[in-house]
């Protein structure tokens, strides 16, 4: 299987030693991005994975299309231009403190300044069997909303799977009202096989005002001919954070058991949610097995350092079998 995405590459600045911002003069920078996360994750479990975006025309842009390859990610169907690429700084929470996101100025990205013109969409699909798109493109400019729009109709057309992450960041939305968000995920959505998300997505963004879970997913999925709704949601038990999904197929809610969380970074936590997912879905295991293993990977990946997961499903299923208590591996 071959799985393509779309969507915007990023540059992550995180300061070491769990220091605040203006503490340090030492940083680690990666290269990531949902389509990034996700695509790694998928690669790591064997699939052929290559991403769809602009990097800008220099060195910049030539450091992460090499640290894509690193991870497993084909470059092939990058386009090169502009001049920057969107960038933020992360801070490690620690006991009380949280963990903090700042973004640089996205909007002057190489990404967000590409024109649907760029990209010549026949091309990059072939040989592909199944798209991801992620929702912020939605959030960046007209330009970058059209492209995704177009990549879905034409992937549609072309009977792709086509996956979509609702995605939604209020960050990124300040300026624009709500009604005109809501649209611009309403006109995507027709064309959309598999759709990551949560309630929230469906009462706050798309204005569904029903409260019974399995009668809210039904209503959408209908709306929208949606085959599978799935998310993650976190929960505190005496103090213990956990984390757990749900799977919503043909009028039933599959859920996953809680798993307990010990966190070091919880960025790209749904990424990988989402990688194992697709991997169930196309390995076509049972909906319990794949929700199971769908939470165990992100668990995995919030144990670890920066928002690409690296496991591979041996990994995942070690994980799954030891019931989370094995701490050495010889």
């Amino acid at each position: 299987m071959n799985i393509l995405a779309f969507g915007e590459v990023m540059l992550r600045y995180t300061v070491n030693d769990h220091k605040m911002l203006e503490q340090t003069d030492d940083m680690t920078v990666t290269t990531v991005g949902t389509g990034v996360n996700l695509l790694s994750s998928l690669a790591h479990f064997g699939y052929d994975t290559s991403i769809l975006t602009v990097l800008p025309d220099n060195p910049i842009g030539k450091k992460a299309a090499a640290d894509l390859r690193k991870l497993g990610i084909s470059d092939r169907k990058i386009i090169y231009q502009g001049h920057n690429i969107g960038s933020f700084f992360v801070e490690l929470g620690f006991g009380p403190r949280p963990q903090r996101v700042t973004y640089q100025d996205r909007l002057s990205s190489a990404f967000s300044r590409s024109k649907i013109e760029d990209y010549d969409f026949e091309k990059a699909l072939t040989g592909v069997d199944i798209v991801h798109i992620c929702g912020i493109a939605l959030s960046l400019t007209d330009q970058t909303r059209k492209a995704a729009k177009k990549l879905a109709q034409v992937a549609q057309s072309r009977n792709k799977t086509v996956c979509f992450d609702f995605n939604y960041r209020m960050s990124l939305n300040s300026e624009i009202d709500h009604e005109t968000m809501k649209k611009r995920y309403q006109e995507i959505l027709p064309y959309v096989d598999i759709v990551f998300g949560s309630k929230r997505d469906l009462t706050d963004l798309l204005d569904y005002q029903i409260d019974d879970e399995t009668e809210l997913y039904k209503k959408f999925c209908v709306e929208y001919q949606i085959n599978f709704f799935a998310g993650s949601r976190r929960s505190i038990v005496d103090g213990e954070k956990y984390f757990e999904g749900f799977l919503f197929h043909h009028d039933k809610i599959y859920r996953s058991s809680k798993h307990k969380l010990n966190i070091i970074d919880r960025i790209g936590s749904g990424d990988a949610f989402a990688s194992g997912i697709i991997c169930g879905l196309l390995e076509k295991w049972t909906f319990e097995d794949i929700l199971e293993f769908a939470v165990a990977n992100s668990v995995l990946a919030q144990a670890s350092m920066n928002d690409t997961p690296i496991f591979t499903k041996e990994d995942v299923f070690g994980y799954i079998d030891s019931d989370g208590s094995n701490d050495l591996i010889r």
